[in-house]
Formats: structure tokens, sequence, C-alpha cells
């Protein structure tokens, strides 16, 4: 019954806890699948702000009304970014890593039959020339780039 008690004697703090709680399970449990709780959340530590500043009375009817106009408002505004960022193509198998883009030089023969080896981290790596290379053949010193990467697999291109 205290933290009822509380929450009506500050209802800034409560509209605070609620929008934090809204973004957390947004952002760390739903992974921005949904806007809704993330715009609720953005309305709510918003209110909370007004509330406080005291630019807004602290009554529940108020609080809501304010959260809920400027959970729409928000809405508006931020639809076609949040949309984009939904949208956005995760990076295709094996094109996401620290590795792409580094360079090395070969230690033996490289060619679609042949494949090398690099050392690196205290892991022997399986080099693959790229398909890209076409039939090229890069000898033991060439420099190379990493442009893809799958397990236990370095796929390289002429640096």
């Amino acid at each position: 019954m205290a933290l009822l008690e509380y929450f009506g004697e500050n209802p800034a703090s409560f509209w605070f806890a609620i929008g934090a709680l809204a973004l957390v399970i947004e952002l760390v449990v739903l992974g921005m699948s949904t806007i809704v709780l993330f715009l609720a959340g953005l309305g709510s530590l918003i209110t909370a702000l007004l509330i406080y500043l005291g630019v807004v009375p602290g009554d529940w009817l108020t609080g809501f009304a304010v959260m809920g106009v400027l959970s729409f408002i928000l809405g508006v505004l931020l639809w076609k970014p949040l949309k984009q960022y939904q949208a956005a193509e995760p990076p295709r198998s094996g094109q996401s890593s620290d590795f792409v883009g580094y360079e090395f030089a070969l230690s033996s023969l490289l060619d679609r039959e042949t494949h090398s080896t690099h050392q690196f981290s205290g892991v022997s790596w399986r080099v693959e020339l790229a398909r890209e290379e076409g039939d090229k053949s890069l000898a033991s010193g060439d420099r190379v780039r990493v442009v893809a990467l799958h397990p236990g697999i370095l796929v390289v291109a002429r640096a």
C-alpha cells in the first residue's frame, strides 16, 4: 500500500516509472519490434517532466490525457524514421563482422582450387578466394582484404 500512496503523492515519479518500464520492455525484451510501447514510454517520460516542472497539474486524468496526446504526436512525428529503422535489411550471413575489411599478406598460393590459411588470434583460418575475383590466382605475399566471413573461413579479395 505504501507504493500506491507514494505514487499518489508524487505523480511525476509514477509517470517516470511507467515510461522507463515501457522503454525497457520495448528496447530490451521486444527489440523494437513494435513502436507502441516505445511511444508510450516517451510520452510518459515527457509527461513526468512536465508534471515535475509544474507545467501540467499532477492529477491522474490530466496525466493520462497528456501522455496519450504526447504519444500520438510523437507517433506522427517519428513514424517514418521508426518505420525505416524497422525495415532496414539486416546484413546477409557472413557480411557483418569486425573481420570484414581486415587486410593481410597471403602465406601461400590462393586460387579457385587451392586454399590458403592465415593465423590470427591463435586460430588457423582457412582462406578462400571471393567469387568476384573469378579465376584469378594470388601469389604468396600478395595483400588481400577480407570481404566475407563464414565459420572458420575468411573469404578474401585482392586489397
